[in-house]
């Protein structure tokens, strides 16, 4: 009788191949069900003769496992960045600088707002301030000579400063073609609001008689001036008038900030008891022209 050993699916098994053969006969190798895995059966004399036979150690078949393959990962996406710090403006600065409460300065990118003793200086300061009251996000892309940080500001509720104070006059475009070139994408923004504004004549560009420098006041506000009407000089605005409030006619003063925001910085027709012109219908801080026709407080005409 020939045996032999199978192995199959991790099983040793002996086979019986036969009936008695010859013991002269030689050893043949015997395929297994599974291509490839054949196995000689040279052990079978060694059955024969008594001998112990070592079966080699099957090895493990691949099969489905309990637990699920690992999935192949891709690189992560680089980190979003995330939204530029909170800053808290200082108490000082104009309408186009200032600095934080870290001292820290910064400068609105390519937009002028007039100086403090220039027209609409007054306005643009309190306006800036207003909307910075809550804090401020700013995009830095450049410094200039003064080691400002030159930036596009972000208010809190997520207007773009330099375009708003462009877009409603409480700014001119006097460095605008010269610095251009540092942020082109700004540039194209700042030009669309420049262009509204002096259409409207809004702000400055009505209010001032050279509303690229703010060096002068016009004698009244676009909806109230006649076409004849002109331009006041510079030297005809009497020294006394440097406190005047920029978006009024008569000169009424500038109470705290002139922002119209809150008591300390508003006034209203019981204190100023005269009526007045506003300057540019729809810049009324104080909000004494109810009926937006270009004049406040009428019941003391």
């Amino acid at each position: 009788m020939r045996i032999s050993v199978k192995v199959a699916g991790g099983i040793a098994a002996l086979v019986v191949l036969g009936s008695l053969v010859p013991d002269d006969e030689p050893p043949r190798s015997v395929p297994t069900a599974e291509a490839g895995t054949s196995r000689t059966t040279e052990a079978a004399a060694d059955l024969r003769s008594g001998s112990d036979v070592s079966v080699p150690e099957a090895e493990p078949t691949a099969g489905p496992s309990d637990e699920p393959a690992p999935v192949p990962t891709s690189t992560p996406p680089p980190t979003s960045v995330a939204a530029a710090a909170l800053l808290q403006a200082a108490s000082g600065g104009d309408g186009d600088s200032w600095k934080d409460a870290a001292g820290k300065e910064y400068r609105l990118g390519l937009v002028n707002t007039p100086e403090a003793d220039e027209c609409y200086g007054a306005a643009a300061t309190a306006r800036r301030k207003e909307l910075t009251a809550a804090g401020f996000r700013a995009e830095v892309y450049t410094v200039d000579r003064y080691r400002r940080s030159v930036s596009v500001v972000t208010t809190v509720d997520g207007r773009n400063l330099n375009v708003y104070l462009a877009r409603y006059g409480f700014a001119n475009d006097r460095y605008l073609e010269q610095f251009r070139a540092e942020n082109r994408s700004l540039a194209a923004d700042l030009d669309v609001a420049f262009a509204a504004a002096k259409a409207e004549r809004a702000g400055l560009w009505g209010a001032c008689a050279d509303p690229a420098t703010t060096s002068g006041v016009a004698a009244a506000g676009p909806a109230r001036r006649s076409a004849a009407a002109a331009p006041v000089a510079p030297a005809a605005v009497p020294a006394a008038q440097s406190g005047c409030h920029p978006d009024y006619l008569p000169c009424i003063p500038v109470q705290g900030t002139g922002s119209g925001s809150g008591a300390a910085n508003d006034l209203d027709c019981g204190d100023i008891r005269k009526t007045v012109t506003v300057r540019q219908v729809g810049v009324d801080p104080y909000r004494l022209d109810g009926n937006d026709d270009g004049t406040g407080c009428e019941s003391y005409a």
